[in-house]
């Protein structure tokens, strides 16, 4: 029973080069979403940070500048 033509070494390692093209590519765009989301929860980490700080500088009775003025100092 004739199986049909035997692909060539060259036909076998272009199709071979594609498959890996191509799950490079299926890669690529995961680490692209993955980057994009580590930034978004960066971002969140940031202001849930810079508001748990505000929040202790009200409760310390001081502004902003003086709070400043005091990182400031040596």
């Amino acid at each position: 029973m004739p199986r049909g033509r035997k692909k060539s070494t060259l036909q076998t390692w272009k199709e071979q080069i594609s498959k890996i093209d191509d799950e490079i590519a299926k890669h690529e765009d995961k680490i692209k979403q993955l980057e994009s989301r580590k930034k978004e929860l960066l971002d969140l980490k940031k202001k849930q940070e810079l508001n748990e700080l505000y929040t202790k500088i009200k409760e310390s009775g001081k502004t902003v500048d003086e709070v400043l003025k005091l990182l400031d100092e040596p």
